[in-house]
């Protein structure tokens, strides 16, 4: 269902990202809105053309921007500021682990043993609505939280932390962050390829499994090396730190949002991978419910015949995508950089593997956006369910949390408004993000190129990139759904 809005005024062009606006603006005026699918319980219509055009205007507008500002300044808006120092005894650390990991038994005994029924049982809420939502978004506003809550290093200090001998084998340098590579896309087909993610019984089985193997693997090659390495939730985790604007350790500092990415070494190519897949996977979650993807798939959305029957269609879409997206970033990189360096003498030209790894961490506060954006509805409703499922959490009719006569709410996707503001902080979200992205990736690139000429000439593919993918994820939150 579809409506034509009427016609708005051309922007005028008095700047040159408004004239782009303005551009846009044409181009769209006489195209049908898009309906607008709020978790698949109702499509209202919405001028979401109108979100989407203002969305790529404030990416241009910051680019042009960010072009103006000399770099030394914008680098020097990047130094944080420095508060105290903290010193966070490793007991500490090893307590809050064990904790974390008695929690997690006591909860898959729940997914284990208790109700089936996902928005009843505890274990599904928590995985997926507190830790992999929840958790994640926190690590961006509040810095590195799993470094205690992981559930794996309080047990290994305790049977191995008093010895000195080496770890039984050696992980090959060669290996990079390619297993943690491998496993992320492993778990990124199960949450969305899979027939029942969410059902308790079969997500207790692979979430204590994933354990015994994360933990296994600490036991075989040494805790530091693997969940640096190979662990994915942990790399993702200080990852998604790196942009928050506050670091605890060594020293409470702030500062803006993505200045810790200045300090961290840099990425070898597997990790740089890895920061892409991030998006790549997150950015699938949301393709794949669209109307346009299962026209793709043959498959009709008002007669949705499972997950089970699209799961290879799924999993190859998965791995498709995220192929494609390395290799466009790689190809955007690389224009990049060899047109800034074909005006260079040869000691100042910086090779495109090194390009491509740094600019590749400028990808981690959008995908950040996204999931806030792809999962805000979903972890609204699931949230309330969580803590629900807390007050009785083996359904029994206990009352812990004096929640009983408490009833879930859907009221904000029933009208046309609630449902506007609810888009408007999604579509905010996946802008600012970009914003964010903008202004580290030109602060990087300042960093490698001796000229400014040179550092505007390469980021002129990668802003395209980015004005682009505005709005591919603006579109991906106003297209109609149909799983």
């Amino acid at each position: 269902m579809t409506y034509t809005f009427p016609r708005f005024r051309p922007i005028s062009p008095t700047f040159p990202g408004l004239l782009i606006a303005a551009c846009l603006g044409w181009f769209w005026q006489s195209q049908p809105a898009q309906a607008h699918a709020s978790e698949q319980a109702l499509v209202l219509l919405l001028p979401t053309n109108l979100y989407i055009l203002a969305g790529c205007a404030a990416v241009v507008a910051s680019i042009l921007g960010v072009a103006l500002l000399s770099e030394a300044r914008l680098l020097a808006a990047f130094k944080p500021l420095s508060l105290l120092s903290v010193k966070l005894p490793g007991s500490v650390t090893h307590v809050i682990s064990i904790v974390s990991m008695t929690f997690l038994f006591a909860i898959s005994a729940i997914g284990a043993f208790g109700t089936h029924d996902p928005l009843n049982n505890l274990f599904s809420l928590t995985i997926w609505a507190i830790w992999w939502v929840g958790l994640v978004v926190a690590h961006g506003v509040l810095g590195n939280l799993w470094h205690a809550l992981n559930p794996w290093t309080g047990l290994y200090h305790i049977l191995l932390g008093y010895q000195s001998a080496p770890p039984v084998l050696r992980l090959p340098r060669a290996c990079g962050y390619w297993i943690a590579v491998l496993v992320f896309l492993a778990f990124g087909a199960f949450e969305i390829a899979d027939p029942a993610p969410d059902d308790p019984v079969r997500l207790t089985k692979f979430v204590l499994g994933y354990w015994l193997f994360t933990f296994f693997g600490m036991m075989l090659f040494g805790a530091r090396i693997w969940l640096s390495r190979c662990e994915p939730f942990t790399i993702l985790f200080r990852l998604i730190a790196a942009i928050s604007p506050v670091r605890w350790l060594p020293r409470l500092s702030i500062g803006l949002p993505g200045w810790s990415i200045f300090s961290l070494s840099k990425p070898p190519v597997s990790l740089a991978v890895f920061c892409l897949i991030l998006l790549g996977v997150g950015s699938f979650d949301g393709l794949k419910e669209s109307f346009w993807w299962l026209a793709k798939i043959g498959v009709n959305p008002l007669m949705f015949p499972g997950k089970s029957a699209i799961f290879w269609p799924s999993v190859i879409g998965l791995l498709a995508l995220n192929a494609a997206l390395v290799c466009v970033f790689a190809a955007v990189v690389y224009i990049g950089s060899r047109a800034a360096n074909a005006r260079l003498v040869p000691k100042d030209r910086v090779p495109f593997v090194t390009a491509f790894c740094w600019l590749s961490l400028s990808i981690i506060p959008i995908a950040l956006g996204y999931h806030f954006a792809h999962f805000f509805i979903y972890f609204l409703v699931n949230g309330q369910y969580a803590l629900l499922a807390l007050s009785d959490p083996l359904t029994h009719g206990a009352n812990y949390l004096g929640l009983a006569k408490t009833q879930v709410t859907t009221g904000f996707l029933k009208t046309k408004d609630s449902v506007q503001v609810v888009f408007f902080i999604q579509a905010a979200a996946v802008v600012v993000s970009h914003v964010v992205s903008v202004l580290i990736a030109h602060g990087l690139t300042a960093r490698l190129y001796q000229s400014k000429r040179a550092t505007l000439i390469s980021q002129i593919p990668l802003a395209i990139f980015m004005i682009l993918y505005t709005f591919f994820g603006l579109w991906l939150l106003a297209t109609p759904r149909g799983m």
